[in-house]
């Protein structure tokens, strides 16, 4: 961002780890000289990022794991491997009817090596050595085992035994019929005459699968060299990974199951493996899904794995954004599993290459844009302390592609924008906090299992929201604000909460209230049931119960501008999946500190639901609420939510409107109602704000303004006037950083510009910002706070004559009065 920065963090380790996934592809001679060849070269290509940290590893793509199943002991014997590009196992598709299909496996060079157990150990051992000895750099090896038919043959899963790819429940097999079927973690294993280096034997027949792997692990890991297992594509959580179905939500019904046996089947596994695997760390990819979404769809027990620490590391951010750009549903998991830790950091990762499948995402889908870099880096989480944290792991998935090429374009790109990211990483909460109950909504549906339609709505409608542009990229757990002392918690009087109603009981709310009260910021979403909320909001429940079906929306906020647009706003809620019916009305119309932002009508019976309130003797705090609906169709079978017709307003979008009552516009201008919104973040990093975004839509255009007025950009030109929003036309990626803004009622084009730090009195300069072409502007300026503590800052006019500032200061910024004609600000 600047000098300073960049000279502030030269010499620091960003990163506990560095993470390099690979294939055996690359490996063309098993020669040792080739052999170290290919080793040293992809520590090569990616040493930057190895220098961001205090140790590095290597995951290692063999094949789907069954290499471990199929392990004997003996390091002379052959092993299947993922040398394949395209779909093995092709029969367990269902979209591929014959082996003529272009996408069944072919291999990925006509001579492809034999590996043994003992040249895999090889590779390990020389991955370890250049490291050490070449790059001064403590490596460790990890594994993966996958559930899925993809990547490798496997007679082991597939024809030996395939009573390992069916789920047991209640008495009965399940399946939603998807496209394929994987492991189920939880099946158990017939009878087996072969020998196993854990079951010399054979297997015994009704032999836990947890059991068996766990066994195999201790035996092969230690024997090749391996640090770490990781559990990949949900393997291990979902026996339904690929879909946002699962046992307990077929698409139509919910709940289908009981949390007690479902979580149960989860967990035996993980005690089983545990327990014949101790001591060796084991890492999850997890699910496409969040924690909520997960529990409802699977009951998924993240916080039991979390408390017994199987787990060090929450799972990453998915990588399945780059396939579906659904980068809203990557968000929302992400932040959900890295609300509460089971150990001390997260790790970020990053879909560069494939090394199965014909894409490479970095060229093929995200077009060497990097989105999908600094939108999941935008993220922070607050811990206890009340301070921001960024991820301590980076993981890239893969530094091969599907002909095991090692591009060193790929890492001389990439690695620039992650070192930015980090450079200028969130250090206190951004615009919206969400308040996640991690912890609430285990036991939630723990303890009813009719809670999980309400605990499907958490979650995914926040996926909505941050499609559309909701602007919220830092999080904070529960379990983590009931241990932040008060001195922790003022470190949030600048950010808004944004919290369920639906876990909320009255010392919650009552918290709640007592920070409204004094001047914070609460925005609230879903059914709100309890009657002191109610009493806080204004509201009460309907004479006349809740509405559900089509309904009609009235609107009084300023809306995205929408090029032929009818102005017509329809509503179709659905009970089930939407927290239950619309069922409340104001309780006192009178009220002059609440404003009413939308009301929905069926058949003249009206039910607020939007509003927002703030009393005078709340010394600005503000409590606002969206009741929010989910736009899903029942669509049988597919792997994300189907959207309803166009018409139907997706209601998420007034999350965003309602920030409006925060003092911040954030509107969008489109081309038609097709036009996808533009995503939104903002970022705090020392003192200054980082606007970050993506527009999958490139036509879009942001209309902003913020509470100290339109935000300026370095390099970037703003007509402003009569205290309108800024209107700007980024980049389809952008990252843009603003330390200034500005409010004028007199029309001008106003630039900002990075300018040449010029010779001062002061000891020196670093940095200067130029503003020109304003017209009796109010200017609001943000400078770092070790400058404003110091007073190393200067202001000139165009002129050259220096502004005097001292009086200025207002907190953490400067605020100068009826400016015209530029000011270069300097620190």
């Amino acid at each position: 961002m600047n000098k300073v920065t960049q000279e502030a963090n030269s010499g620091a380790k960003q990163l506990k780890r560095a993470t390099l996934e690979m294939s055996l592809k690359p490996f063309r001679s098993l020669e040792q000289a080739a052999i170290d060849e290919v080793c040293t070269e992809a520590l090569r290509q990616w040493q930057p990022l190895i220098g961001m940290a205090d140790s590095a590893s290597v995951l290692l793509w063999v094949s789907d794991g069954s290499e471990i199943l199929t392990w004997n002991g003996q390091h002379e014997d052959e092993f299947e491997w993922a040398r394949y590009i395209g779909f093995a196992n092709e029969e367990m598709f269902s979209h591929i009817k014959d082996k003529s299909d272009p996408h069944v496996a072919r291999l990925y060079t006509d001579n492809p090596v034999r590996f043994t157990y003992g040249d895999l150990r090889r590779v390990v051992d020389s991955f370890k050595r250049i490291a050490a000895d070449q790059f001064g750099v403590r490596l460790e090896i990890g594994i993966p085992f996958d559930a899925g038919p993809e990547f490798a043959y496997s007679d082991f899963k597939y024809k030996d035994h395939p009573e390992i790819n069916r789920a047991e429940l209640g008495g009965t097999y399940v399946s939603l019929k998807a496209d394929y079927t994987v492991v189920c973690s939880w099946s158990k294993l017939n009878a087996d005459g072969t020998a196993y280096a854990a079951y010399p034997g054979g297997i015994p027949e009704g032999t836990p699968f947890g059991e068996f792997l766990g066994r195999q692990c201790a035996s092969f890991l230690p024997a090749i060299g391996f640090d770490y297992i990781w559990f990949s594509n949900g393997f291990a959580l979902s026996y339904f990974p690929w879909t946002y179905l699962g046992a307990n939500y077929n698409g139509t019904d919910m709940p289908l199951a009981d949390y007690s046996e479902l979580s149960s089947k989860v967990m035996s596994f993980w005690d089983l493996f545990k327990k014949e695997c101790p001591g060796v760390r084991t890492e999850v990819r997890g699910t496409n899904y969040g924690t909520g979404m997960d529990l409802a769809k699977d009951y998924i027990p993240l916080l039991e794995l979390y408390e017994k620490k199987y787990l060090e590391f929450p799972p990453p951010n998915s990588p399945w954004g780059a396939l579906n750009y659904d980068f809203g549903l990557e968000l929302t998991g992400y932040m959900s599993r890295i609300a509460e830790l089971p150990g001390e950091t997260f790790p970020y990762r990053f879909y560069v290459n494939d090394p199965w499948f014909w894409q490479n995402p970095w060229w093929d889908y995200y077009d060497r844009e990097p989105h999908d870099i600094y939108g999941p880096l935008s993220v922070t989480r607050i811990n206890a302390d009340g301070a921001a944290e960024m991820p301590g792991i980076v993981e890239i998935l893969t530094i091969d592609t599907e002909k095991g090429e090692l591009w060193g374009d790929g890492p001389a790109e990439v690695i620039p924008h992650m070192q930015k990211a980090f450079r200028e990483a969130p250090d206190e909460p951004g615009l919206v906090t969400w308040l996640y109950p991690f912890r609430e909504l285990h036991e939630a549906v723990q303890e009813d299992n009719e809670a999980s339609g309400r605990v499907f709505f958490h979650d995914w409608f926040v996926r909505c929201a941050i499609n559309h542009g909701f602007p919220v990229n830092t999080v904070l757990g529960t379990d983590t604000f009931r241990e932040m002392s008060a001195e922790a918690r003022r470190k949030l009087k600048d950010t808004i909460l944004f919290v369920s109603a639906m876990w909320l009981d009255d010392a919650r709310i009552a918290e709640l209230a007592a920070i409204v009260q004094n001047g914070g910021k609460v925005l609230l979403y879903g059914d709100v049931r309890q009657p002191q909320l109610l009493e806080l909001l204004n509201l009460q429940a309907a004479d006349g119960g809740g509405l559900e079906g089509d309904l009609t929306l009235a609107l009084s906020f300023e809306e995205d501008e929408v090029y032929s647009d009818s102005g017509e706003r329809k509503l179709r809620h659905r009970s089930d999946l939407g927290d239950g019916t619309l069922g409340v009305t104001l309780r006192n119309k009178e009220d002059a500190g609440t404003r009413v932002g939308a009301v929905a009508v069926q058949e003249g019976e009206e039910r607020i639901f939007a509003l927002s309130r703030s009393l005078l003797e709340w010394n600005g705090g503000r409590i606002g609420w969206v009741r929010g609906s989910l736009p899903f169709v029942q669509a049988g079978i597919t792997h994300l939510p189907v959207r309803q017709d166009i018409e139907w307003m997706d209601t998420s979008m007034i999350l965003r409107y309602m920030l409006q009552d925060f003092g911040l516009s954030l509107r969008q201008v489109k081309q038609d109602q097709e036009s996808q919104s533009a995503l939104l973040f903002v970022s705090r990093h020392q003192n200054g704000f980082i606007v970050t975004g993506c527009k999958q839509d490139s036509s879009v255009q942001l209309q902003l303004r913020f509470p100290d007025g339109v935000p300026l950009f370095p390099g970037q030109t703003v007509i402003l006037g009569n205290g309108a929003a800024g209107q700007y036309s980024l980049d389809r990626t952008f990252r843009d950083e603003c330390r200034v803004f500005v409010n004028q009622l007199e029309r001008s084009r106003v630039t900002c510009r990075e300018n040449q730090p010029t010779p001062s009195k002061m000891k020196r300069m670093i940095r200067t910002i130029s503003i020109s072409n304003l017209l009796h502007a109010d200017v609001t300026v943000y400078p770092p706070l070790d400058m404003l503590e110091s007073g190393n800052i200067e202001i000139k006019r165009g002129d050259g004559s220096i502004l005097d500032w001292n009086g200025l200061q207002e907190d953490n910024r400067l605020r100068l009065v009826g400016i015209t004609g530029t000011i270069h600000v300097s620190w």
